[in-house]
């Protein structure tokens, strides 16, 4: 018998597989709820509903919750910390010991002393600049920026003082820092002051700022090395993936600069990571999880970034501030001023005036320097600039601290959201496998 063609109501209801998957008007009769959703599918609709809860959660929106996670996760790791070190008795002793002897040796008087002084003002001057440098980097982009805050003005307060006092016999640390002493072992001519020569005077700072730079990178590096160990993935990953996934056109900057930077890393690998630490790049975090996730070794990643940071970039910033801060240069600003800004110019002028008067000082005089004036406006501005910006950076990490131990809940609600969806599935299915 010659079967009968069939019409098109009768060809969509006899196909349904061939109709579109999202389609709404056209479901199937056996499914007049909608399709049922894989196991995949509804993890991950659950995770995305709990990034977008962490991304909604902020010290501004939330304190309370932010606050209750950070303590949580400080009380975790003490405890985490406190039963590590339980099962490392002898090392342990032996640190107590250690140090009971050094403090013992600190505080008992000898000749030793001078040493002992000696060595613990290099080691707080030094210690300073890693732990600046440190604090510049850390905290997934929420750094203090500590170049602009502290070794800047350093540099540039050396800068000012060499050219003033027309010598670099001067002192950076102590009561008479920064103050001329115009006698025969100190003085120098004009031309032995240099750019070079400042340079020389501010390097070692400028080096171990860079290396903090460095140190501060590591975390993102390690916890997405862990991450991919476990078989997860950093939110970071998974946003670039959905970047690379988009249109090249309707792409904005920013993530323009994030595909440019994971291409570079991932073609160039050592030369592409020093490439990146050697630029002023506020997205060197992304760099570090990158690298960790696709399982970079470790002295490729930290020795690319204190080449680059410790060597490239902070000395070129270094160098970048001497010469705004040399002579010729603030001699030209000021002309310039002068000309377009007569009140930027007195308020200028009157601030390096200010700046000379306490750098040359009589050698005879032993007075301290004369305090800085209270109502000074510029001064009052930038302490106050300053406050604001470490007291943002406490709260950013506080914040950063408290979002982890969110993550943290949230893997463990997921991962038990799943085997409980497996279990429903597996009870599911075995009516119908005992009855097959």
């Amino acid at each position: 018998m010659k079967e009968q063609p069939l019409s098109p109501t009768a060809a969509k209801a006899k196909s349904p597989a061939e109709q579109p998957p999202n389609s709404i008007a056209e479901k199937s009769p056996a499914e007049p709820k909608g399709r049922e959703y894989s196991i995949s599918e509804k993890v991950d609709a659950r995770r995305r509903e709990l990034q977008k809860l962490r991304s909604t959660t902020r010290f501004y929106t939330k304190p309370l919750t932010i606050l209750f996670y950070f303590f949580r996760t400080v009380l975790r790791n003490l405890l985490t910390a406190v039963l590590s070190l339980r099962n490392r008795v002898t090392l342990v002793t032996s640190l107590l010991a250690v140090l009971a002897a050094g403090i013992s040796a600190y505080r008992t008087d000898g000749k030793h002393q001078a040493v002992f002084r000696a060595i613990e003002a290099e080691l707080l001057w030094y210690g300073w600049w890693v732990m600046l440098g440190i604090a510049s980097s850390i905290g997934l982009g929420t750094g203090l920026h500590t170049f602009v805050l502290f070794l800047g003005p350093h540099i540039a307060h050396i800068t000012v003082a060499a050219y003033r006092c027309r010598s670099l016999g001067f002192e950076v640390r102590g009561t008479d820092s920064y103050t001329c002493f115009p006698d025969e072992d100190s003085l120098s001519s004009f031309g032995d002051v240099t750019v070079w020569s400042i340079f020389r005077k501010v390097r070692l700072e400028s080096i171990l700022w860079g290396l903090g730079t460095a140190l501060g990178e590591l975390p993102p590096y390690f916890v997405a090395r862990a991450a991919a160990a476990a078989g997860s993935d950093e939110e970071e990953i998974s946003s670039m993936e959905s970047i690379l996934a988009l249109d090249p056109k309707s792409r904005t900057l920013g993530q323009r600069i994030q595909v440019a930077m994971y291409y570079v890393m991932k073609r160039m690998g050592f030369f592409g990571i020093l490439l990146l630490a050697s630029i002023p790049n506020p997205l060197f975090d992304l760099a570090g999880i990158i690298a960790g996730h696709f399982g970079v070794p470790f002295t490729t990643y930290f020795t690319a970034t204190v080449i680059g940071k410790a060597v490239f970039k902070a000395n070129l910033q270094s160098l970048a501030i001497i010469v705004v801060f040399s002579e010729d240069t603030l001699s030209l600003i000021l002309a310039e001023l002068k000309l377009h800004l007569p009140f930027a110019y007195d308020l200028a002028n009157s601030v390096l005036n200010d700046q000379v008067a306490k750098l040359k000082r009589d050698p005879s005089d032993n007075s301290p320097p004369p305090p800085s004036k209270p109502g000074n406006l510029l001064s009052y501005l930038w302490n106050s600039f300053l406050f604001s910006m470490i007291f943002y950076f406490v709260l950013s990490i506080i914040e950063s601290l408290a979002l982890s131990e969110l993550r943290r809940e949230h893997d463990a609600e997921l991962s038990g959201f799943q085997e409980s969806l497996f279990s429903s599935s597996a009870a599911n299915s075995s009516p119908a496998e005992k009855s097959a």
